[in-house]
């Protein structure tokens, strides 16, 4: 049994399967809601659907004809109401326009439109819902999973947390790297398997995220995964700091000389404040998409892209197509 398994069992055996649950139970409202909490948080989300539901809003076809102004009102608690309008229309109109063409090409296999969307290759749908302007790879992730019961772990916060102070995963590894791993250990041999499984792991990491592993001063005496710490101790984690990589506490103790400025190897940390340094461990070197490092950070999403912009300037990280950043190596 892979280690990632047993933190599984034994999740499931501490918290007797009662998940954490903060997704809707329905597709669209699992659409919706990943657009609406970026930046955001779900109380705020709640409050939003709560007004949206009643007034007949989650229809993708009444989404798309709603006027922008009555949509930025509905959705002004969650910020950013400007861009997340333009996204909620914009997706509104993938699926619309999917639904059309699978029609037109005598598609009645029965099942309802959203369903369809989501019976093809992983690979496929997350491609065309990352061709949506905004959607990031998180969103993405989230939306196949919760949306479309796709097997896809989406690697948030809390896991990225687990997984780093339990040195199942290095200080640098990136959500992609982190994601594959995840897959390659909940292998299809074992049950539960699949969505399932991936909505099940998800919902104890958080829960423990939230009761136990917090950011700053976990509770690792309390904790069901202490024996799975390295040598069973608990983690000596400084408040409002992050541990650095060896090569790097080894690089800070001896002195170094003056050197031309270089792009930095993928695993050195540039000079610079706590907010810098711990976006720039969540930044890897394949593209990352900025809400997903604003989810892995747990900052703001302005926050984030002014740092990102720093960093750039200090010649750290570039910016890809935009929405996305990439660290130099």
């Amino acid at each position: 049994m892979s280690v990632l398994r047993q933190i599984f069992e034994t999740l499931r055996e501490y918290y007797a399967g009662e998940l954490y649950r903060c997704w809707p139970d329905d597709p669209i409202g699992v659409i919706v809601g990943a657009i609406l909490v970026q930046g955001s948080t779900w109380k705020s989300v709640d409050k939003v659907l709560d007004i949206m539901y009643p007034q007949g809003f989650m229809d993708f076809e009444v989404l798309v004809d709603l006027p922008n102004k009555q949509l930025m009102d509905t959705i002004r608690p969650v910020r950013f109401q400007s861009k997340k309008a333009q996204r909620l229309k914009a997706i509104a109109k993938l699926f619309l326009e999917y639904f059309r063409d699978s029609t037109d090409c005598g598609d009645d296999t029965g099942r309802n439109s959203i369903e369809r969307f989501f019976v093809r290759d992983i690979e496929t749908v997350r491609r065309e819902l990352l061709s949506v302007s905004g959607i990031g790879a998180a969103t993405a992730d989230s939306i196949m999973l919760y949306a479309g019961n796709l097997p896809v772990y989406v690697v948030d916060l809390f896991t990225i947390r687990l997984m780093r102070r339990h040195g199942i995963v290095s200080a640098t590894a990136d959500v992609k790297s982190i994601q594959e791993w995840i897959l390659r250990e909940l292998t299809p041999d074992e049950e539960p398997y699949g969505a399932d499984l991936f909505k099940r792991m998800q919902g104890y990491v958080v829960r423990l995220g939230r009761d136990i592993c917090g950011k700053t001063a976990p509770k690792c005496s309390q904790c069901p995964l202490r024996s799975f710490l390295p040598n069973g101790d608990i983690l000596p984690v400084t408040p409002q700091k992050m541990a650095l990589p060896p090569t790097v506490r080894q690089q800070a103790a001896v002195p170094q000389p003056q050197k031309t400025a270089v792009p930095a190897p993928a695993d050195t940390l540039p000079e610079g404040t706590e907010a810098e340094k711990q976006i720039f461990l969540c930044i890897g070197t394949e593209p990352t998409p900025i809400d997903t490092v604003a989810a892995m950070s747990h900052l703001p999403i302005h926050i984030v892209r002014a740092t990102v912009a720093i960093l750039q300037m200090k010649k750290f990280v570039r910016q890809v197509e935009g929405n996305n950043v990439v660290r130099i190596v």
